[in-house]
C-alpha cells in the first residue's frame, strides 16, 4: 500500500521492484533502502529533510511520505495533507488530482468523495461546477443530470428544474419538449377607448370704436434765404443782393399770431366705428373637435414563463431565486456560472457548494478564488487552498495560516492560536477570556498567569495587580503594581502574609515597611502590635482605614482580602467592586480585570474588557460571553455589535458570519441573507389622437370719419434789393486801376404775401366692408408611455430595527451600532431595552456606561442601583449623577460605603 514506484510490495515504496517498506531506489529488500538492489535496514527515512517514519521524499512530516512537502501517511505527491494522496496540495485520502478536500477525488478543486471532474462539490460527478452527486453534465445541482445547469434528478436537457426532463428550460418531471411547465402568470385591467368631444358656438357681435385725436401742426418758419446776382451794364456793374424771408407758415388766416398751430380735424369722435360680426346677432362661429385616449392594460401581475421559478438572472436559469449575469442553478446564487446554494461569483467562472464567496470554488463558506474546503480565505487571484480555515495560498490541511504559522485554537472565538478555552486574545492560553499569552486561568490581563483576574504578569493566584505575586488581591498603593507578594490582600510589595501595608512586611496586618509580626505600625519592628493597625478597621488582621472584615488592607472595604477601596466581598484589589477576586472598577461579579462589568471573569483595562454583561468577555460593552469584540449581544462574538453566536464580523445577526450587516449563519460576504422583494409591471404604450376643425366667417362693417385740413396762412415776407458795385478812384492807364472803393447801393424793398390757404378735406369719410375668413382643420395622433411601475423592500440588517445607521438584533431604534433586542440610545448598546449609548445589560437607564439589569445613573454595574460609580445590588447615591458615589454591596444608601444595609442618612 501506498507505493509510489512500480512492481513494489509492501509499504511506503517509492522506486521500482522494491520488497518492504519505504524503500527508495531498485530492486531493494528491506527498511528504508536507499539505492538499487540493496537488501537490510537502511534508515526510518530515506531522502531529506523528513520528520516521522519511513519517508522517502523530500520535506515530508509523517510516515511513508514519498512526495514532497506531505503531510500525512503515504502521500506520493506534492503539499497533501492527509493519507495516500498522490496529486498536489490536497487535503483528505487518496485523492490524485489537485487542490482537492475528501476522499478519492481525481480531478481539481473537488470538495467531497470521488469526483473526476473539476470544482464539483459532492459525489461521482463527472462533470464541471456540479452540486450534488454523479451529474456527467456541468453547473448542475442535483442527482445524474447530464445536461447542464440543471436543478433536480436525471436531467438530460439543460436549464431543467425538476426530474427526468429530457427537454430544454422546462419544469416539472418527464416533459419531452422544450420550454414546457414554465409558470407564468398575467393580470391586467383593460381600460376600454375614453373618447372626448368639443362643440363651441360662438356668437360674434363685437362693436368696436377709435377716438383719433386732432393733429396740430406747430407754425414753421423758414430762415432768410440769400440770393445774389451779376449787373454789367455799360456805365455800371456789380452784384444784386436780394434775399428772402424769413418765411413763416401758421394756421388760421392772416391776422391769426404767427404761432397758431395747422390742425388736421378727424371730425365728430368717435373716428372709427366697427362691427365684428353681423349686428344682429346672425354671425355665429362654430369649433367641433374630438380625443379619443386608449384602450390600453395595466398589468397588475406580469410573470412571464421562464425556467426555473423566480430567477432574476440575465441568461437562462435553473432552481428557484438566483440572480445576477449570467445562467446557474440552485438557490439563490448571486452571479454567472454557480451551481448550490447561496453561492456568489465575482468573475465569470462560479462556483459549487454552498455560500461561497469568489472564483472557481467548491465546498462551504469559501472565500476567494480557486479554493476547495471548508471556511478557507484566499484573494483575489487563484489561492490553490484546500482544506479547513486555512488562510493563504498553495496550502492544504487543517488551521493553516501561510506556510508556516496557524489558526487553531481549541475552542471558539480565540483571534490568537493554540489556546485551549474561548475568547483569548493571545496565544498558549488554558483557559477563558485572557488578554496575552501562556495565561492558565480565567480573565487574566497580562502573561504567564496561573489562577484568574490577574492584571499583570507571572501571578500565581487571583486578583492580583501587578507581578510576580504569590496569593490573590495583592496591589500596589493607589492601585499601582505590586511585586513578589506571598499571601492575600497586600497592599505594596515583597510582603509575606496578608493584610499588610507597605514593603517587605512578614506577618499579618501591619503597616509600614520591614516590619515582622502582626498589627505593627511604622518600619522594622518585630512583636506583637495587634489585631488591627492602621484607623477605623473592624475585625481582625486588616491594615489600613475603614475596613470590616479580615485580612483587608485598603480603604472601606468590607469583607476578607480586600486591598482596595470600597469593595464588598473577598480579594478585590480594585475599587467599588461588589464580588470576588475583582481587579478591576465597578465591577459585580468574580474575577473581573476590567471595568464597570457585571458577571464572572470579564477582562480588559479601561478600554478593553469594560461595561460587560455576562462572563469571560475581553472585549467591551456585551451582553452575554466570551465576546472579544465590542457591543455584541451573545456568545463568542469577535466582530462588534454582532446579536448571535460566534460572529467574526460586525452588525450581524445569526452565527459563524465573518462578512459583515449580514443575517443568517456562516456568511463569508457583506449584506448577506437579507431578505428583499421587487415588485415592477411595465404599462404597454396606450394610444391616442385628436382632431380640431372649423370654419371662420367673421364680416367687418362700418367708418372712418371725414379727414379736413384747417386753414393756414403763408404770412407776409420782404425781399430787399441792393446793388454792390466798385468805384475806380485812380486809374493808370496800360496799368489799370491802382485805387478802388467798394459801395452798396439799396434800389427797394419788395413785400409778398400774406397768402392764406382755405380749409380742405384731405380723405372724405371711408366705409369699411371686409371679412375675416379661415378653416382651421387640425389632428394628431401618438401614444402614452410606455411606464414602468413598481415598489420594493429591501432588510436591512437584523430584524425590524430602525435606527439611523444599521443595527443587528431586533426592533433596536437610536443612532445605530446596536445589538441585541428593542434597545433606543444615541450610541451602539448591546443587551435588552437600554436608554443609552455604552452600555449593556437590560432595561438600564438614566447615563451612559451601564452593565447589569435596571440601574439608573451612570458608571454602574450589577442590579437597580441608582446613582454615579455603584456595584451590586439596590444601592443608592445620596450624591447628583455627576459625582462619583464609590458605593459596593446590597442595600446601601449614601456614599464611599461598602457592605450591606447601610444607610447614611439614617
Amino acid at each position: 500500500m501506498f507505493n509510489s514506484g512500480t512492481d513494489n510490495v509492501g509499504f511506503f515504496n517509492s522506486g521500482t521492484g522494491n520488497v518492504g517498506i519505504g524503500n527508495m531506489g531498485t530492486g531493494g529488500i528491506g527498511i528504508g533502502l536507499q539505492g538499487d538492489n540493496l537488501m537490510g535496514i537502511g534508515g526510518l527515512n530515506s531522502g531529506s529533510f523528513n520528520v516521522g517514519l519511513f519517508n522517502s521524499g523530500t520535506g515530508n512530516v509523517g510516515i511513508g511520505n514519498s512526495g514532497t512537502g506531505n503531510v500525512g501517511i503515504g502521500n506520493s505527491g506534492t503539499g497533501n495533507w492527509g493519507i495516500g494522496n498522490s496529486g498536489s496540495h490536497n487535503t483528505g485520502i487518496g485523492n490524485t488530482g489537485s487542490y482537492n478536500t475528501g476522499l478519492f477525488n481525481s480531478g481539481s478543486f473537488n470538495t467531497g468523495i470521488a469526483n473526476p471532474g473539476n470544482f464539483n462539490t459532492g459525489l461521482f460527478n463527472i462533470g464541471v461546477f456540479n452540486t450534488g452527486i454523479a451529474n456527467p453534465g456541468d453547473y448542475n445541482t442535483g442527482f445524474y443530470n447530464t445536461g447542464d445547469y440543471n436543478t433536480g434528478l436525471a436531467n438530460i436537457g439543460n436549464f431543467d428544474t425538476g426530474a427526468f426532463i429530457t427537454g430544454d428550460m422546462a419544469n416539472g418531471v418527464f416533459w419531452r419538449a422544450d420550454s414546457i411547465g414554465q409558470l407564468s402568470a398575467h393580470y391586467a385591467i383593460t381600460v376600454n377607448r375614453i373618447p372626448a368631444f368639443l362643440t363651441i358656438d360662438a356668437p360674434v357681435n363685437i362693436p368696436i370704436t377709435g377716438t383719433i385725436t386732432d393733429i396740430s401742426i406747430p407754425a414753421v418758419t423758414f430762415p432768410k434765404v440769400p440770393a445774389t446776382g451779376k449787373v454789367d451794364l455799360a456805365i455800371i456793374s456789380g452784384t444784386v443782393i436780394a434775399p428772402i424771408g424769413p418765411i413763416t407758415i401758421h394756421g388760421g388766416d392772416a391776422s391769426a399770431p404767427l404761432n397758431t398751430p395747422i390742425v388736421i380735424d378727424f371730425g365728430t369722435q368717435p373716428a372709427l366705428q366697427l362691427n365684428l360680426g353681423n349686428p344682429d346677432g346672425s354671425t355665429v362661429v362654430h369649433v367641433g373637435g374630438y380625443f379619443n385616449f386608449g384602450p390600453g392594460q395595466i398589468p397588475l401581475i406580469d410573470i412571464k414563463p421562464a425556467a426555473g421559478f423566480f430567477n432574476a438572472t440575465t441568461g437562462p436559469s435553473s432552481g428557484f431565486f438566483n440572480l445576477g449575469d449570467g445562467s446557474a442553478s440552485g438557490f439563490a446564487n448571486v452571479g454567472a456560472n454557480n451551481s448550490g446554494i447561496w453561492n456568489v461569483a465575482t468573475a465569470a467562472l462560479g462556483n459549487s457548494g454552498f455560500q461561497n464567496i469568489g472564483s472557481q470554488q467548491s465546498g462551504l463558506a469559501n472565500l476567494g478564488n480557486a479554493i476547495s474546503g471548508f471556511l478557507n480565505t484566499g484573494g483575489a487571484t487563484p489561492a490553490n487552498l484546500s482544506g479547513f480555515q486555512n488562510i493563504g495560498t498553495d496550502l492544504a490541511g487543517w488551521y493553516r495560516n501561510g506556510p508556516d504559522a496557524t489558526t487553531f485554537s481549541f475552542g471558539i472565538a480565540n483571534p490568537g492560536f493554540w489556546n485551549v478555552g474561548s475568547a483569548n486574545i493571545g496565544s498558549y492560553n488554558l483557559g477563558n477570556a485572557n488578554i496575552g499569552d501562556s495565561n492558565f486561568g480565567f480573565g487574566n490581563i497580562g502573561s504567564a498567569n496561573l489562577g484568574s483576574a490577574n492584571l499583570g504578569g507571572f501571578n500565581l493566584g487571583s486578583a492580583n495587580l501587578g507581578s510576580y505575586n504569590f496569593g490573590f488581591a495583592n496591589t500596589g498603593p493607589a492601585l499601582s503594581d505590586a511585586i513578589g507578594n506571598i499571601g492575600f490582600g497586600n497592599t505594596g510589595s515583597y510582603n509575606i502574609g496578608f493584610g499588610n501595608t507597605g514593603n517587605g512586611n512578614l506577618g499579618f496586618a501591619n503597616t509600614g515597611d520591614g516590619n515582622i509580626g502582626i498589627g505593627l505600625t511604622g518600619d522594622t519592628t518585630t512583636r506583637f502590635g495587634g489585631w488591627n493597625s492602621g484607623s477605623g478597621n473592624i475585625g481582625l488582621f486588616n491594615s489600613g482605614t475603614n475596613n470590616i472584615g479580615f485580612g483587608n488592607s485598603g480603604t472601606g472595604n468590607w469583607g476578607i482580602g480586600n486591598s482596595g477601596s470600597y469593595n464588598t466581598g473577598i480579594g478585590n484589589t480594585g475599587t467599588t467592586n461588589t464580588g470576588f477576586f475583582n481587579s478591576g472598577m465597578v465591577n459585580t461579579g468574580i474575577g473581573n480585570a476590567g471595568n464597570y462589568n457585571t458577571g464572572c471573569y470579564n477582562t480588559g483595562c479601561y478600554n478593553t474588557g469594560d461595561f460587560n454583561t455576562g462572563s469571560f468577555n475581553p472585549g467591551d460593552y456585551n451582553t452575554g460571553g466570551f465576546n472579544p469584540g465590542n457591543y455584541n449581544t451573545g456568545y463568542f462574538n469577535e466582530g462588534n455589535s454582532n446579536t448571535g453566536l460566534a460572529n467574526s464580523g460586525n452588525v450581524n445577526t445569526g452565527a459563524f458570519i465573518s462578512g459583515n450587516y449580514s443575517n443568517g449563519l456562516l456568511w463569508r460576504g457583506d449584506y448577506q441573507g437579507l431578505l428583499g422583494f421587487t415588485y415592477e409591471s411595465t404599462v404597454p404604450a396606450i394610444p391616442w389622437n385628436i382632431g380640431v376643425h372649423s370654419d371662420i366667417d367673421i364680416p367687418i362693417t362700418g367708418a372712418i370719419n371725414t379727414i379736413t385740413q384747417d386753414m393756414f396762412t403763408i404770412a407776409e415776407f420782404e425781399i430787399p434789393i441792393s446793388l454792390e458795385t466798385t468805384i475806380f478812384l485812380i486809374y493808370v492807364p496800360f496799368v489799370g486801376c491802382v485805387l478802388h472803393v467798394s459801395v452798396t447801393v439799396p434800389i427797394t424793398t419788395e413785400h409778398v404775401g400774406p397768402f392764406v390757404i382755405d380749409p380742405s378735406v384731405i380723405n372724405p369719410q371711408s366705409p369699411i366692408k371686409t371679412a375675416i375668413t379661415d378653416t382651421i382643420d387640425f389632428s394628431d395622433a401618438g401614444t402614452v408611455g410606455p411606464a414602468t411601475f413598481g415598489f420594493n423592500w429591501q432588510q436591512s440588517p437584523g430584524f425590524f430595527n430602525s435606527s439611523d445607521t444599521p443595527s443587528s438584533g431586533f426592533f433596536n431604534s437610536g443612532a445605530g451600532g446596536a445589538s441585541g433586542l428593542l434597545n433606543d440610545a444615541q450610541g451602539a448598546v448591546s443587551g435588552i431595552g437600554n436608554a443609552f449609548l455604552e452600555s449593556s445589560g437590560f432595561f438600564n437607564a438614566g447615563g451612559p456606561g451601564l452593565s447589569g439589569l435596571q440601574n439608573v445613573g451612570t458608571l454602574e454595574s450589577g442590579w437597580a442601583n441608582f446613582g454615579n460609580s455603584l456595584s451590586g445590588i439596590y444601592n443608592t447615591s445620596i450624591l447628583n449623577l455627576m459625582a462619583q458615589a464609590f458605593v459596593s454591596g446590597l442595600g446601601n444608601t449614601g456614599h464611599e460605603l461598602s457592605g450591606f444595609l447601610n444607610d447614611a442618612m439614617a
